[in-house]
């Protein structure tokens, strides 16, 4: 499902959104590098910081595994060089529920915090699960205290449950897993 578009929005650097790209040791380093950097920021992407690129690269070979085998679709966007913002669309092992997705591990360079890529990013998104995919929906989960449940909302997500204290991000510091929902059609 490899594709590539540019979108321009910035006149010295357009975004190119990639759906799938070629999965190399390149892909692997740098996809592993924004996790942790991501994380160590104070980024909600499934670790708690401080966290190392060796404790990461595991994770990001077994979601790189599942977008190999065609199960789920990779989202990322490029300026210049660079990925600068991914996230992944997770499937639905149950055959009942193939019309919708999970976002999952979305993920903007902090060094690019404030430009717009997690708006542009989600956009993709849903070109992706719209166009490509033909979804009828897509779920997500925010842990609450990090301001990222406003974003979603924002974006069109709402809330439809909530998982009380389901995230351990320290010995006394337990956060509710927010379960959100957006209807595509």
């Amino acid at each position: 499902m490899h594709s590539a578009a540019t979108v321009d929005h910035a006149p010295t650097e357009p975004i190119e959104v990639l759906v799938d790209p070629p999965v190399t040791t390149a892909l692997v380093d740098e996809l592993t590098e924004l996790w942790a950097k991501v994380t160590n920021s104070g980024g909600s992407v499934g670790f708690v910081s401080p966290v190392t690129e060796e404790e990461v690269r595991p994770h990001t070979v077994a979601i790189l595994a599942r977008v190999i085998d065609g199960s789920d679709a990779l989202v990322a966007l490029t300026k210049g060089e660079h990925i600068v913002a991914w996230c992944v669309l997770a499937a639905n092992d149950s055959p009942p529920r193939q019309g919708w997705r999970h976002v999952r591990h979305v993920q903007v360079d902090p060094d690019r915090q404030g430009e717009g890529l997690g708006g542009h990013l989600l956009q993709a998104v849903e070109a992706v699960a719209r166009g490509v995919l033909g979804l009828e929906a897509l779920s997500l989960k925010v842990r609450t205290g990090t301001g990222a449940e406003e974003f979603y909302r924002r974006h069109g997500f709402v809330e439809v449950g909530r998982l009380p204290r389901a995230v351990k991000v320290a010995a006394d510091d337990y956060r509710d897993d927010i379960i959100m929902w957006r209807r595509l059609r």
